[in-house]
């Protein structure tokens, strides 16, 4: 029978020292895996190969710095930061947090994105399935945390044939979701080769997800965004970078998977775009519109773009899913889009929490909306997409 869920949140962290878990990175990769060092202003910091420092600790905010509190973004240290504990620590922060279950990813600024920069691609494959193989036994495989902690894992970002053999591992270890941070075939432009990846995620009934967007997507003003089957030379504009004007965040992405055919060739296909608010959706779906049609008449002809089967709002509202957290104007607008869509998060423990006291964003966002439909966007969604238990 399934659990009565009270309220989901869709898109969590997990923020943790790296000694927490590089013991687990292989053994020829581990002394240059993640190092956690302490600041001269006193605050944490990762190092990774030859990057800078990289702080990470001023976004755990998880309910610090508020009404007038004295606190200072520079010198957070894990220790002293929410978020940061054992399993049952974290469902003691659930429980304080009136939350039932949570889709936790991995860190955001010390986490993949952190990650995938090296450009040895044995040591990102050593670090991913460190990691992986760490929240597995650690989180994923604690008895406190089975129907309240759901593991989202993550894909390497080298090449399709390492990327489709970490998502099996995924699938063997128990993790509920993976996280794309490149493609499936490594960069920011999604490929022909990435169909193999598609269809072994359908097959493991596999949910995808994007956490607010591909890495190495270039979204710079007349960035490159696909591969076009041909191009005229002389033409210095081009489809999606039409559709994508006005937008931000995951669109990008959502334009290119629409545009190279993803779902045309795998229909049961549907990817949840993670932190990215909903207020501005419905404007970028409208100018979408109004731009494809413009424009697809030469974007067929000179750059070999196939038609869309629909607009590109409506193939938007069926095939993704969006995450958002304080949003009362997403919340007003949500007509425009697609209520079954929508997925709440309290973004535990980041800057954009209100942890411990996410009661009053939902009454912000969902004062006088309909109950059936809160009860869509901060349960049913999520448990629908994630399939929970």
């Amino acid at each position: 029978m399934a659990r009565d869920y009270k309220c989901v949140s869709g898109d969590t962290h997990l923020e943790i020292p790296n000694e927490r878990w590089t013991h687990r990175v292989d053994k020829k990769y581990r002394d240059r895996a993640p190092k956690t060092i302490r600041l001269p202003d006193g605050g944490d910091a990762v190092v990774y190969e030859d990057l800078p420092p990289r702080q990470n600790t001023f976004d755990i905010y998880g309910g610090q710095g508020r009404d007038g509190e004295k606190w200072y973004p520079a010198d957070q240290k894990y220790e002293t930061c929410p978020g940061t504990g054992s399993p049952a620590q974290r469902i003691k922060e659930q429980d304080v947090d009136g939350i039932d279950a949570e889709i936790m990813f991995p860190a955001v600024v010390a986490g993949p994105s952190t990650w995938l920069q090296t450009k040895d691609h044995g040591l990102q494959k050593a670090v991913i399935r460190g990691w992986n193989d760490w929240f597995a036994e650690e989180y994923l495989s604690d008895s406190s945390a089975k129907g309240r902690i759901f593991g989202v894992g993550c894909i390497t970002a080298t090449n399709i044939e390492d990327s489709l053999a970490e998502l099996q591992h995924c699938k063997k270890l128990g993790f509920t979701a993976i996280q794309l941070t490149n493609y499936p075939n490594g960069t920011g432009i999604p490929k022909a080769e990435d169909d193999r990846f598609w269809a072994m995620a359908l097959d493991l009934d596999m949910p995808v997800t994007i956490h607010f967007a591909i890495e190495d997507t270039d979204m710079s003003f007349n960035g490159k965004l696909l591969d076009y089957p041909k191009h005229e030379k002389n033409l210095r504009t081009d489809l999606a970078g039409q559709l994508t004007r006005f937008a931000r965040n995951g669109a990008f992405n959502a334009v290119q998977l629409l545009l190279t055919g993803v779902f045309e060739r795998f229909p049961k296909l549907r990817i949840f775009m993670a932190e990215n608010s909903i207020g501005w959706i419905p404007n970028f779906m409208e100018v979408a519109d109004a731009r494809y049609a413009r424009h697809i008449g030469w974007a067929e002809r000179y750059d070999g773009v196939k038609p869309l089967p629909g607009k590109p709002s409506e193939l938007i509202n069926e095939y993704f899913y969006w995450g958002f957290q304080r949003d009362r104007a997403g919340i007003d607008n949500r007509h425009h889009l697609n209520v079954e869509r929508l997925i709440w998060a309290n973004d535990f423990p980041h800057q954009e929490s209100d942890w411990p006291e996410s009661y009053k964003v939902l009454e912000n966002n969902f004062s006088g909306v309909p109950a059936d439909e809160v009860r869509k966007m901060t349960v049913d969604n999520a448990v629908r997409f994630f399939n929970l238990p």
